[in-house]
């Protein structure tokens, strides 16, 4: 991430690697967000999905409303994916991160799945990178994740897996594991939320579904020396 530029990209890196089972038809949904650091608030932030041109295509985006020193300072960055479901395995088609402020760190990607190749346009420049057998765009991985937890509750799931991110400048892999039910408060409701953690980086990162949102994130955290750096909550 590139600091305060992705403020949102924390909260999106979280993926499956496994087949999606049962999910060729999703529902277009939008989603928002509050987002603090270190208790001081940063703004919101919408994540939404739509139908996209092609069979079981779609368009996944997501957008910030920074405040006003957040947003001088760093802009309000904006990313947007599309992505299809093909023979139960979710397929990144491309990916599109853009910044008002600094344009200069806006990039492209494009998926060859049939080469297995990514495609980078990034700084004036275009790079081909090669893919492993299943990846992901840092906006597709978060469907992926939704559609591997769904598995997992249907038994046709680990409960612990690696999956793969692929950015502007590097192709790395995250282990997630899912944990236990937690309550967590939105507005005046109190949800049972199934909590997901990434288990392979120094700083933890937590992350609450709510099966009556079908498993979208309510809550996420980042922390730092055992505090909270970073917490997104959605809004009533």
């Amino acid at each position: 991430m590139r600091g305060l530029t992705s403020w949102l990209g924390v909260w999106l890196l979280i993926g499956s690697s496994g087949a999606v089972q049962g999910a060729e038809t999703m529902q277009a949904r939008s989603d928002h967000y509050t987002v603090e650091w270190s208790g001081i608030s940063l703004g919101e932030g919408t994540i939404s999905l739509e139908k996209a041109e092609g069979e079981n295509c779609y368009r996944y985006s997501s957008t910030t409303n920074p405040v006003a020193v957040v947003r001088w300072t760093y802009g309000s960055p904006a990313e947007h994916s599309t992505f299809c479901i093909q023979d139960g395995q979710l397929r990144a088609r491309s990916f599109t991160y853009t910044n008002d402020k600094r344009s200069k760190d806006s990039f492209v990607l494009d998926f060859d799945w049939d080469k297995k190749q990514v495609h980078t346009a990034y700084r004036g420049q275009s790079t081909t990178r090669e893919l492993p057998a299943i990846a992901y765009d840092r906006l597709s991985i978060r469907q992926a994740v939704r559609l591997w937890v769904l598995a997992y509750l249907d038994g046709k799931a680990s409960a612990e897996a690696e999956f793969v991110m692929v950015d502007d400048d590097r192709i790395k892999p995250y282990r997630f594991a899912i944990g236990a039910r937690e309550n967590v408060v939105v507005g005046k409701q109190t949800i049972e939320a199934l909590r997901v953690d990434r288990i392979d980086e120094r700083r933890p990162h937590h992350y609450w579904l709510d099966p009556a949102r079908d498993y979208v994130p309510v809550k996420i955290e980042q922390l730092k020396d055992g505090k909270v750096e970073l917490r997104m909550q959605i809004k009533p």
